[in-house]
C-alpha cells in the first residue's frame, strides 16, 4: 500500500489556542497575535476534523499526517502573502480586530513564489490556529509536528460554560450551519464526542447533555495530557479564563517563554480591547448568539455565580447537578480559582 509523506516544512513554530467552546479563545487569540513575530490568528476547521477523525480511527495515519503537515505550510504560506485575508469587521479572526492589520495589507503588495520562503526564513514567523476541543485528537498534532508544536489550551469555570453550551448544543445534527463533525446512531445525527454513549445522549435533556458532554470531554483531555512523555507536557500551557481577564500580565510573561516571543507595543492595546484586566468576570465581549449577555454593571461576581448555579438545577437531572457540582469542584482545586462559595449559600 501506498505510504503518504512529506518531510519537508515552511513552518518552524505552530501554536494552537484550543479549548472547550465558549472558554474565551477568541479574547486570547488576538493578545498572543500581538506577541513579536506571532501570526493573525488563522481559524481552519480541517485541523479539528483531521484530529479527531484519527481519534475516532477514520482515517489512515500516515494521511492524516501528511495533510497536517500541508496545510500547516499553507495556512503560512498565504498569511505571508496575505491570500484569503479576513475582511468582515465582526469576525473574531478579522483583519481589523487583530493587532498589526497594516502588515498584512502592504504583505498584498510583495512578492510571491520563492521570495515567501526567504522573507519566512528571515522572520521566523509562527503559526498561530484557533481550535475547538481538538485535545482528545491531540496524538495526531504531536505526530506531524512534534517539537514544533505549541498548544494554548484555554479553559474556564464549568459554571461559566452552561450558556454557550446550553444555546448551541442542540444544533448538532440540525444545522447546517453547524460545521462540526457528526455521527450516526441509529438514523439519529449527534456530536462527534457522544461516541461510545449515544444512547445516554439520545436520552438525555438537553442540560444532561451539556453536562455530560463537558464531563466527557474533560475526561479524554485529562486521559491525553496523562498520557503524554514529559517533554511533551512542556509543550502544553493551560491558560484559565478568569485569571486571564482579571490579571493577565503575569500569564503574558509565561505565554512570552512558552512561545518564544515577546510582548509589544501593541500588546497592551490588544488586552484593552478585550477589556482586560476586568473587575467583573462577566463585564467583558461574547457572542450574543452564543448565550453571553451585557453584564448588569450592579451584579458583582457572586450574584452571577448563583444565578448560573440555580439555571442548571432547574434544568438538570439531580444526578446531573451533582456531576456538575464535582466538575465545579475540580475545576477549582486544579487551577486554583475559587469563585463557587454562592452555591454553599443558595
Amino acid at each position: 500500500m501506498t505510504k503518504l509523506t512529506r518531510n519537508l516544512h515552511i513552518a518552524e513554530k505552530i501554536v494552537f489556542v484550543d479549548g472547550f467552546s465558549g472558554t474565551g479563545k477568541s479574547i486570547l487569540g488576538p493578545v498572543l497575535g500581538s506577541l513579536k513575530d506571532v501570526e493573525k490568528q488563522r481559524i481552519e476547521h480541517i485541523f479539528e476534523y483531521l484530529c479527531i477523525l484519527d481519534k475516532l480511527g477514520k482515517i489512515e495515519r500516515d494521511a492524516a499526517i501528511s495533510l497536517m503537515r500541508i496545510y500547516a505550510d499553507l495556512g503560512l504560506f498565504n498569511s505571508m502573502i496575505s491570500r484569503e485575508v479576513n475582511m468582515r469587521l465582526w469576525d473574531d479572526s478579522g483583519l481589523l480586530n487583530n493587532p498589526d492589520s497594516l502588515k498584512y495589507v502592504a504583505r498584498l503588495l510583495l512578492k510571491d513564489g520563492d521570495a515567501v520562503l526567504k522573507r519566512t526564513k528571515d522572520q521566523c514567523p509562527i503559526l498561530q490556529i484557533m481550535s475547538h476541543q481538538i485535545f482528545p485528537g491531540l496524538e495526531l498534532a504531536f505526530s506531524a509536528y512534534d517539537n514544533r508544536l505549541r498548544v494554548i489550551e484555554m479553559v474556564r469555570h464549568p459554571l461559566f460554560l452552561i450558556d454557550h453550551w446550553f444555546s448551541y448544543i442542540e444544533r448538532y445534527g440540525k444545522d447546517s450551519r453547524e460545521f462540526s463533525l457528526w455521527i450516526d446512531f441509529g438514523g439519529k445525527t449527534l456530536p462527534w464526542f457522544s461516541c461510545g454513549w449515544e444512547e445516554e445522549f439520545v436520552e438525555m435533556k438537553t442540560m444532561d447533555k451539556v453536562v455530560h458532554s463537558i464531563r466527557w470531554l474533560q475526561e479524554r483531555t485529562d486521559e491525553v495530557y496523562h498520557g503524554l512523555k514529559e517533554p511533551q507536557t512542556h509543550q502544553i500551557m493551560f491558560v484559565p479564563f478568569e485569571k486571564f481577564v482579571t490579571d493577565p500580565w503575569p500569564l503574558i510573561e509565561q505565554l512570552e517563554t512558552f512561545v518564544g516571543s515577546k510582548r509589544t507595543r501593541a500588546t497592551g492595546t490588544a488586552l484593552r480591547k478585550q477589556k482586560c484586566p476586568r473587575e467583573h468576570l462577566m463585564a467583558g465581549r461574547g457572542h450574543k448568539h452564543y448565550g453571553w449577555s451585557k453584564a448588569d454593571s450592579k451584579k458583582d461576581d457572586f450574584e452571577w455565580v448563583k444565578e448560573k448555579r440555580r439555571f442548571v438545577e432547574n434544568n438538570a437531572s439531580t444526578e446531573t447537578v451533582k456531576i456538575f457540582d464535582e466538575l465545579c469542584e475540580d475545576y477549582e482545586r486544579t487551577y486554583k480559582v475559587t469563585i463557587t462559595g454562592a452555591i454553599e449559600q443558595k
